[in-house]
């Protein structure tokens, strides 16, 4: 183990590199700056290992704590695939290890997913509702193979499909942001990462690039 000198020194040189490098692309740092500063814990589930990419690179960069949620259920290979587009259109929870990881400590809450049938995990969505997150800043991160944000900006006089398009994405976007808030989780932010032909190394760049360009 390393000293104590050592690890602290590291930490604070983390700190110091990441305000660098915000200065230095004139990008603005917003709570990311303060989740350098105070301990923050990253929750996630990852079925393929894309959600866990994305994971491991914000815990390098804001020296965070980790916990893989695991689903017990089997969820590899198609009937795993079909199964959890199935818990996840009917709102299934499905059951989980660690179910109550210790929140305590934290002031940030990362949590990061994949997204099943345009909405979160089913263990995500088991984790928020079994714990309390009462005073926590919450940020989410999501993978998928599409980008569930590209319709968006579409206003009132897009074509019928694309404002049809927006509208569902919006209200599964209100759904997640409703539990999370019975959860009693202040949301700080919503990033997604669309994986879909990406390897880990380019996941892990698209990751740091939404870190560097975004400010909550």
């Amino acid at each position: 183990m390393e000293p104590l000198h050592l690890r602290t020194n590291q930490k604070t040189f983390k700190k110091i590199l990441f305000a660098i490098i915000c200065f230095v692309l004139i990008l603005p740092c917003g709570s990311f700056a303060d989740i350098a500063e105070d301990k923050a814990l990253i929750l996630y589930y990852s079925r393929t290992g894309k959600s866990e990419t994305v994971s491991k690179a914000l815990q390098k960069l804001l020296d965070a704590d980790i916990i893989e949620i695991k689903d017990l259920k089997d969820r590899e290979g198609l009937w795993g695939f079909i199964g959890a587009a199935v818990d996840s259109y009917y709102d299934r929870y499905t059951p989980i290890e660690p179910a109550h990881p210790d929140l305590s400590p934290y002031t940030y809450i990362i949590l990061a997913s994949p997204v099943w049938n345009w909405k979160i995990s089913a263990p995500i969505r088991t984790l928020i509702h079994r714990n309390s997150f009462g005073g926590k800043k919450l940020v989410a991160f999501t993978t998928a193979n599409i980008d569930i944000k590209k319709y968006a900006h579409y206003g009132d006089e897009a074509p019928f499909v694309k404002r049809f398009l927006r509208d569902y994405l919006n209200s599964k976007s209100k759904e997640m942001r409703d539990l999370v808030a019975e959860s009693g989780a202040d949301i700080a932010g919503h990033y997604h990462i669309a994986t879909q032909e990406k390897t880990p190394e380019q996941i892990e760049a698209e990751t740091l690039q939404l870190i560097y360009k975004s400010l909550w």
